[in-house]
This record gives C-alpha cells, structure tokens and sequence, in this order.
C-alpha cells in the first residue's frame, strides 16, 4: 500500500528563516539577526499607518536566551504582539538588543514611531550589556518624540 506524504511540521526546523523582519518599512539590516526564524509572523503591511518596532533580548549564555525564549529566539509572546499590531493596519519588526552594537540598535530605533520593550529586567546585565545604558538610550529616543512602552521610568517605579 502506499503511504501518504507526511505534511511538513508546523515545528520542524526550517532550512532557511523567512526574511519577514527584514522586509519592514525601517531597514534593520545594521542589526545582528539574533532569532532563527519569524514563523507564525504575518506579512508586514504595504502602508502601514504607524511603524513599530518590538525589542527583545536574548542572554546568549542562558539555554534558548532566557526562561521566556522559544527556541527560534523571540520570545514566546513577541510573534502574537506583533501579529495584533499588523492585524490593526501597523507594521511591527522583532529585533534584539546587541549590547555590542547599542550606537547601531539606536540609531535604527530612530525611524520608529513606537517601541515596545520585552526585556525582562536582569536579562541585559546578564548578557554583559549595561542596563543604565540601555535606559539612557530609550529615554533619548522618547525625547525623540518617539513612544516607548514601557517606559525604562515606568519600570524602574515598578521596582523592576
């Protein structure tokens, strides 16, 4: 008897990450590509009414970055925030914070009209990078005019 064709595993890893960050309305091509694929991330739109960004870290020295990482990277929540904003007409690339390139990484967050952070507090120190660097840097981009959610002053009011 012949046996049917396995489908293709939603989870199976895939030979090469699908460009969807890269093809945004901001050019992110500066950065590191630190995640190994966008899978479940919806198309960017062609016009987006706001460009948006959502940030992560990853600690390179912890298993999969970090507690709250998939194993492609992102963390487990960042494709359905994402996906919320481009289903709302917006468009919203996932990139990490590369300590080593923070002039980089701040300078390309210029050209959003929002970021949302989802570092979890500690994960900077941990991967070597400095967390009042970090804030400094997001405070700047505020002044730009810039949203930031959360704001590095909302989360230090937090205790985190």
């Amino acid at each position: 008897a012949k046996t049917a064709a396995r489908p293709r595993s939603v989870c199976a890893p895939r030979e090469r990450w699908e460009p969807a960050m890269a093809t945004g309305p901001v050019d992110i091509s500066a950065l590191t590509r630190v995640a190994t694929d966008d899978l479940g991330l919806k198309a960017q739109p062609a016009s987006p009414i706001f460009k948006g960004a959502l940030v992560q870290i990853k600690v390179r020295s912890a298993p999969y970055g970090g507690s709250d990482k998939s194993s492609n990277g992102h963390r487990f929540d960042s494709i359905t925030f994402a996906n919320g904003m481009i289903s709302s007409g917006m468009s919203c690339q996932l990139f990490h914070y590369v300590h080593d390139e923070h002039d980089k990484f701040f300078k390309v967050c210029e050209a959003f009209d929002f970021i949302i952070v989802r570092c979890n507090p500690g994960q900077i120190k941990a991967d070597g990078g400095n967390q009042g660097a970090f804030d400094d840097g997001m405070r700047g981009i505020r002044k730009l005019g810039i949203q930031v959610w959360p704001s590095p002053d909302v989360m230090e009011f937090m205790g985190a």
